[in-house]
């Protein structure tokens, strides 16, 4: 059997998508960029990065030579130009045989997750939608365009997900209307999280049904990602998001679906951050883990 092209996350050899535990996505898109360029090249670098990376996690010792079991398959490819209903459609194709399965996309821009959460799932009014971000994204239209990255989380909104929003320091005055008065969001801006940083983990624990993470890598602060398209200041530092995917990972009542990692822009001199945004999805597999295994514990 002749091996594919691309690389396989971590370098481990993908196991059969029956026997996989978890399967990574590539999805190289990029269409309605506004500022910096360069998330078409996010997948191919997180995977190439990936292979640098220890297989063993030494927070939640999960070795990755055993457990848990990974496919990666082969990028959903797009051509300049492509309408991201395309695309969606594209991604919803490869997604909809795949329901049951814990789904990693690698991005791309940020407007991916929408064909990603609508291969995942018809269950949209339960959706519960957890979103780092630097950006609210939910404006109506970005310079004109109803399909934007600025636009994702607008779409999802009105198809009655709720969403979890996290870390936002940039949003227009009419997105800031919206999360003051609109159902189904809740916010935890930037300057607000010292003081409202339990309730948020609380909040986290006590979710309930099918969850979708998505996160922009430029909800970290710029010290620890700057290679993103438009990077802000007073961002996540590397101790908080990992309390946040350590707390959804141990959710008891959550139905973890899936997440994605978007809006990375490689480094133009390697390592440069390819090895912080492979880390990201490696941590998102390892505690989403240790997540199943306390919850099989407990209810063994």
């Amino acid at each position: 059997m002749m091996q594919p092209s691309f690389p396989q996350f971590l370098g481990i050899s993908s196991v059969s998508e029956d026997s996989a535990d978890a399967i990574l996505l590539p999805l190289p898109f990029e269409e309605t960029v506004t500022y910096g360029q360069g998330t078409r090249g996010g997948p191919a670098a997180i995977l190439a990065a990936s292979l640098k990376l220890e297989l063993f996690e030494e927070e939640t010792l999960v070795d990755f030579e055993t457990q848990p079991q990974l496919c990666t398959l082969p990028p959903v490819e797009s051509t300049p130009g492509t309408p991201p209903p395309d695309y969606f459609a594209a991604i919803e194709n490869v997604l909809r045989s795949r329901r049951g399965k814990f789904i990693v996309g690698l991005g791309g821009e940020h407007l991916v997750t929408y064909g990603t959460v609508l291969g995942l799932t018809d269950r949209l009014s339960e959706l519960t939608i957890v979103h780092l971000d630097a950006h609210a994204d939910l404006i109506d239209e970005l310079e004109g365009k109803y399909w934007s990255h600025g636009t994702v989380l607008r779409r999802l909104w009105e198809k009655g997900c709720r969403l979890l929003q996290i870390g936002i320091r940039s949003l227009s005055a009419s997105e800031h209307r919206l999360v003051q008065s609109g159902p189904r969001i809740t916010t935890f801006f930037a300057h607000q999280l010292a003081r409202r940083w339990e309730e948020l983990i609380e909040q986290l624990r006590n979710l309930e049904g099918p969850v979708f993470l998505t996160l922009d890598v430029d909800a970290l602060d710029p010290s620890i990602i700057p290679s993103t398209g438009t990077p802000q200041p007073n961002g996540l530092t590397w101790p908080q998001t990992m309390e946040i995917l350590r707390a959804l990972a141990c959710s008891p009542k959550v139905e973890w679906l899936g997440a994605d990692v978007v809006e990375f822009v490689p480094s133009p001199h390697p390592p440069g951050c390819d090895l912080t945004a492979a880390r990201l999805v490696q941590k998102i597999l390892a505690f989403r883990h240790c997540g199943q295994k306390q919850g099989a514990a407990a209810g063994s």
